[in-house]
């Protein structure tokens, strides 16, 4: 069966034009307007960041969801990795509060949680058959195995009593090469456990492994994906990257097929990007239909490390990035001149690896970069290892 995708040019935030747009989305997908009772709609709120900055989904695009659905009972929510900044921030610089304002619809935190079992046994290194025969200390060493494959994560509770309208932003990630539909559902994660999940799974392939299972759990979860394309970030996403009018909106049930559709527009394979490429191996990729107006793909539009993707992530070369891992490294680096001591950076480090006169301990820094997704100055650069920058 073929994942329907809508794909429809919307050329401005014009509040009337983006209206239009995102109801011919729903409508080419057969979304209807009492299609949902409860809806929460989650939008991409990385960072406290204006609407002009491009960091987040436009307000206008989240506005324009929630009134298509007006008779709807709905609010919107996300959780911000950076816990410890007021989340009243984020609402009032993403423009959601005047949202919220305009719609009624309530803006929610994620306070509360249940767990969900994510299982990373099918696609990452398998432990030795439960057939083979094992003694003592080997017995052991694969119920150690065993248990590590399978991890529980929390989950917001508002995904059991509301259906869920993801609300997504295109852009580059240093980490995922792009981030869509399929990443901004790690926005569902609580506050700082997005941060401690990344000093678990550190490598941006077994980050990338991460979210592919991630998703597999909780994409019964979701209802629809709708992608704000119409202006996207190209180069040093996702916070840091360089604005590009890509001229869509991006709409459909399967997020999957939604971020294959995103990887048309902006004119790259989709095993260039590694969750994508790992869903293919285990799931196989959806087959898409997209309907809606003619999909022109964005001429040169850059991602990071994009031999990475041929090559790093190349099933041939993992082995040897295993070894040489701990050479091949992108270190966040803070400029004293741009940065204005807010702290941000500080306050979602998962290790603590940032001192309070604002130093790096590189024996602690797993080079996650978090850091360098929430500052709000664009005070965080990357600088790559020799071997980082052969290869990237």
């Amino acid at each position: 069966m073929k994942e329907k995708v809508a794909v429809v040019r919307c050329t401005s935030y014009d509040s009337a034009v983006v209206r239009d747009a995102v109801r011919k989305v729903f409508m080419l997908t057969d979304i209807r307007q009492d299609a949902f009772q409860k809806i929460l709609f989650k939008p991409n709120m990385l960072s406290a960041r204006t609407p002009e900055e491009g960091v987040t989904t436009h307000p206008s695009v989240v506005e324009a969801a929630v009134r298509y659905f007006s008779g709807s009972q709905n609010i919107i929510g996300d959780s911000p990795a950076n816990a410890e900044k007021p989340l009243s921030l984020y609402w009032e610089n993403c423009g959601y509060k005047k949202v919220s304002e305009a719609t009624g619809a309530p803006l929610v935190k994620f306070n509360s949680s249940f767990m969900v079992k994510v299982n990373l046994g099918h696609l990452t290194k398998s432990p030795p058959p439960l057939s083979s025969p094992l003694k003592g200390e080997e017995k052991g060493r694969q119920r150690i195995r065993e248990k590590e494959y399978k991890i529980e994560v929390p989950l917001t509770d508002y995904v059991k009593n509301f259906s869920m309208v993801n609300v997504a932003k295109l852009k580059t990630h240093g980490l995922t090469i792009l981030t869509a539909a399929v990443k901004n559902l790690y926005g569902l994660i609580p506050g700082f456990h997005k941060s401690i999940l990344h000093s678990r799974f550190v490598s941006p392939y077994d980050f990338s492994e991460f979210i592919t299972a991630y998703y597999a759990a909780v994409k019964d979860y979701v209802s629809f994906n709708l992608v704000d394309a119409v202006v996207s970030m190209e180069g040093a996403g996702p916070a840091s990257g360089t604005l590009r009018e890509t001229g869509y909106l991006v709409g459909g049930r399967d997020a999957v097929a939604v971020d294959i559709a995103c990887c048309r527009l902006i004119g790259i394979k989709p095993e260039i990007v590694p969750c994508l490429e790992i869903y293919s191996e285990k799931y196989g990729l959806p087959e898409v239909e997209i309907t809606g107006d003619v999909l022109v793909p964005a001429k040169n539009f850059r991602i990071p490390a994009r031999r990475t993707g041929s090559l790093i992530f190349n099933r041939c070369f993992r082995p040897f990035l295993k070894l040489l891992g701990r050479h091949f490294r992108a270190m966040p680096v803070i400029d004293p001149e741009i940065c204005r001591k807010c702290y941000a950076c500080r306050q979602v480090c998962p290790v603590s690896a940032i001192s309070q006169d604002l130093k790096f301990n590189r024996k602690k820094c797993i080079n996650c970069l978090c850091c360098f997704e929430v500052c709000p100055y664009k005070a965080i650069s990357v600088k790559k290892s020799l071997l980082a920058r052969i290869f990237t």
